[in-house]
């Protein structure tokens, strides 16, 4: 018990030191660019219940938790990443990949970048000059990106749909709401790296029963074991029209806990296998890319949920702590009818709230047009306000729709046109 409570103190100890990395701050600094970037895309005045810097210290909390949890299965396994100057460019490959597509931001494509290279790259002579040797272990890579995706598709099953942003656009001459959900995380690490050379600082003699994943080498087990700090980010960006933004992120996170399952046994099958690390290189960011590709295609061949409804007005959102909150109404239900009267449309709507009943009844349909009656009370003023905002029939801004499966959602503000 005392062993496994050093190992937590330990790994405590590298995540501080990779938290007050500069690194770390550059990457806090990037997320809070995203951050600002996604509320910009708000053009509908959509009430948040928080400001970028509040959701940019949810996030590094939450990243910070992650990378605690992720780091503790890291050394429990025991596959270390070796230690070598080249991995501090994993983030400069991230970053610069983004420019290309926001999504490439994610560390499996740079780690499949820099595991190939790596790979390549033995310290050859090429026409008399010396190719660079870096001297890394491909396995401890691929694994090192399992894990993170393991804690990444935790992080998307339960807060991935946290403060999506509605979006509308015009698809075949209909007017239909989106969501954009876009999340991302900074992500301190203590990742593993083996030395031959002396001991310095805490020395931890390791139970028999470690690592997990015992090495097929012997000598390694006469080596030492360090703890290097590390920095990483993790991303989840992605548009939805067909599903709600919930039931999107519950999806995405069931199958990027596949991937990252996947992604760790090919890691810990091939340590010694070239070749079957290769196929693990190649298949983190073509399966990561394929997990993108196929929600688009979703997309493509279902029809969009948040539509204008010929009769009554579609609840675009939801003002917190609004009477529609209270009462229980929720985002993309329609109004259909008040006091017994047929809502016709946005104007009507206007109209009916307008005369200030002390009591009404307000009749809505979910998506499976299931009815519910909501109450409400409002003696003696009346009421004229439900908080909610409508998606609105003629709306002044539309984004285009062809262009959301061609570009990153940090694009999205140059292809948006008014009516």
């Amino acid at each position: 018990m005392n062993q496994l409570l050093e190992i937590i103190h330990i790994t405590l100890i590298a995540i501080s030191k990779s938290v007050y990395n500069y690194w770390f701050l550059m990457v806090v600094w990037t997320v809070y660019f995203l951050i600002r970037k996604i509320y910009n895309t708000n053009i509908y005045n959509i009430e948040n219940a928080k400001s970028p810097i509040g959701s940019l210290i949810e996030s590094v909390l939450q990243g910070i938790l992650v990378g605690i949890i992720g780091s503790l299965i890291i050394i429990l396994t025991g596959l270390p990443v070796n230690s070598t100057v080249y991995i501090i460019y994993l983030l400069p490959i991230s970053l610069a990949l983004s420019l290309i597509q926001v999504r490439y931001l994610c560390i499996s494509y740079s780690a499949a970048v820099m595991g190939l290279l790596a790979l390549i790259l033995n310290g050859q002579i090429i026409f008399g000059y010396a190719l660079p040797n870096m001297n890394m272990n491909v396995s401890g890579l691929i694994t090192l990106v399992g894990i993170l995706h393991l804690m990444e598709s935790l992080l998307i099953y339960f807060v991935g749909a946290d403060d999506c942003m509605p979006i509308i656009c015009k698809k075949e001459g209909k007017i239909i709401q989106g969501h954009i959900l876009q999340k991302y995380w900074p992500i301190p690490l203590a990742i593993l790296f083996v030395t031959a050379g002396e001991a310095s600082g805490n020395v931890i003699q390791m139970p028999d029963w470690w690592p997990l994943l015992k090495p097929s080498n012997p000598l390694l087990n006469s080596l030492f074991f360090g703890l290097m700090p590390f920095v990483g980010i993790l991303g989840y960006s992605t548009v939805t029209f067909s599903e709600q933004p919930e039931k999107r992120a519950k999806k995405t996170g069931i199958m990027l806990f596949l991937y990252s399952m996947l992604i760790i046994a090919i890691a810990v099958l091939g340590k010694e296998d070239r070749v079957l690390m290769v196929i693990g290189l190649v298949l983190m960011a073509a399966l990561h890319e394929a997990i993108m590709l196929l929600e688009q295609r979703h997309e493509k061949r279902h029809e969009p949920i948040y539509t204008v409804p010929d009769r009554g007005i579609r609840i675009m959102s939801i003002i917190q702590g609004g009477i529609a909150e209270k009462v229980g109404m929720k985002k993309g239900q329609i109004i259909k009818k008040i006091n017994d009267l047929e809502v016709v449309n946005a104007q009507h709507f206007k109209e009916l709230m307008d005369n200030k009943w002390t009591f009404m009844w307000i009749e809505t349909e979910n998506f499976n047009r299931e009815l519910n009656t909501h109450e409400i009370k409002a003696y003696p003023a009346g009421l004229d306000n439900l908080g909610i905002k409508i998606l609105p029939e003629n709306p002044r801004v539309l984004f285009k729709y062809e262009s959301l499966k061609k570009v990153g959602v940090l694009d999205l503000l140059r292809y948006r046109k008014r009516r």
